[in-house]
């Protein structure tokens, strides 16, 4: 049986023309707020946190690509709105994290030979991975985050290869 990837989290950067300025931000639309650590401002579009800062736009915590495009639809509806026009010029997903439960036990000590992952029990309880220039960390319960994927479908991707070299028997 085809294990279930559920998508955690994924992380996108806006590139928009012109790009609107933090301080705009706060003093035009309401609800949104200062981020001191990084000078910037953080909107929330239905639960999604929009970040702005060092010319910079960062969209985290959206689960599905829809939700997404839904969440980057509403804040440019948002912009305009509040008077300040702009265009988006590109979308990039910088990041994916996905989760899978096997519903199986694995031994991490074999698994870590053959994957030539990092495996001290005495340090972390995990298997780390690095496969693609993605993170896998494997617990004992079977249960696997993948983290730094660039798309869904490589997340999928990284799983079935996974399954399919390493945990068949």
């Amino acid at each position: 049986m085809k294990p279930k990837i559920e998508i955690v989290n994924i992380v996108a950067t806006l590139q928009l023309d012109p790009m609107p300025d933090p301080r705009e931000i706060l003093e035009k639309i309401p609800g949104s707020r200062p981020i001191k650590r990084f000078r910037g401002a953080m909107i929330r579009i239905k639960k999604i946190p929009i970040l702005f800062y060092r010319k910079k736009i960062v969209v985290v915590s959206a689960r599905t690509r829809k939700e997404l495009d839904r969440a980057i639809k509403d804040f440019l509806s948002l912009l305009m709105k509040h008077r300040l026009k702009t265009n988006l010029v590109e979308t990039r997903i910088v990041n994916v994290t996905g989760y899978v439960a096997l519903n199986r036990k694995l031994d991490l000590s074999s698994l870590a030979k053959k994957m030539r992952g990092i495996y001290d029990p005495d340090y972390l309880p995990y298997l780390v991975v690095k496969i693609n220039n993605s993170t896998l960390v494997i617990s004992q319960q079977g249960k696997i985050v993948i983290l730094g994927a660039k798309s869904i479908e490589q997340v999928e991707e990284l799983i079935n290869y996974v399954s399919l070299k390493y945990l068949i028997n």
